[in-house]
């Protein structure tokens, strides 16, 4: 009877302990894949990233191209077209938006009313309006922002005055040369703006 007792407790021992063994060897292969999904993981992230810094330096490089192309277009509308070559800038002006908006706001009206004064006064006038934002947002975003900022002065100008197209021309620098400053300090409500200039044959001495 004692040595059916025994035999009985070395055969519950040795199931435990191959049941222990089996358990081990189980948590083992489970680490092992935790730690192979965990790497897989942090591979494409690692990969996504560089994907995504390749993509934001093309879109920065285009948009840097963009501007340079629109600011040699600038100056050939202004300082080489025929008839030109002499004009000078006659009136500036600023007017500002909200964050994120294109509306012509009631002092931005104001504004815009004096250089549709000017251009009526001065027959062959041309009006130079730059549309800017804030670094806030993309670039590509940014210059789609400032050009519509620019449109809104346009349009305003053709309608509420008549102004012909052809004396108008625009151009969007985005965030670009948009830094301003008040009291000391970068202000984003001064980088949303349209700038104005009317350029025109010297006055007459």
């Amino acid at each position: 009877m004692r040595r059916k007792t025994l035999s009985m407790m070395a055969l519950v021992m040795a199931l435990a302990i191959i049941a222990t063994v089996t358990g081990c060897g189980a948590s083992k292969d489970y680490v092992d894949k935790s730690i192979a999904d965990e790497r897989a993981r942090n591979q494409g992230d690692v990969t996504q990233l560089k994907s995504d810094v390749s993509a934001n330096k093309a879109d920065i490089d285009r948009v840097q191209s963009l501007v340079s192309q629109l600011e040699q277009k600038t100056a050939q509308a202004v300082n080489q077209a025929k008839g030109f070559e002499n004009y000078q800038v006659l009136w500036e002006g600023e007017v500002f938006f909200a964050f994120n908006s294109t509306e012509i706001r009631p002092d931005a009206q104001q504004i815009l009313d004096e250089g549709a004064k000017k251009m009526t006064e001065v027959k062959n006038s041309v009006m130079e309006i730059s549309g800017y934002t804030d670094p806030t947002g993309s670039a590509g975003y940014n210059m789609e922002l400032g050009n519509k900022r620019a449109a809104a002065a346009k349009y305003y100008l053709v309608d509420a005055y008549g102004i012909n197209l052809f004396r108008i021309f625009m151009v969007s620098y985005g965030d670009k040369k948009s830094v301003a400053m008040a009291d000391g300090k970068i202000s984003y409500a001064k980088q949303r703006v349209v700038k104005l200039r009317l350029w025109g044959p010297p006055p007459m001495q």
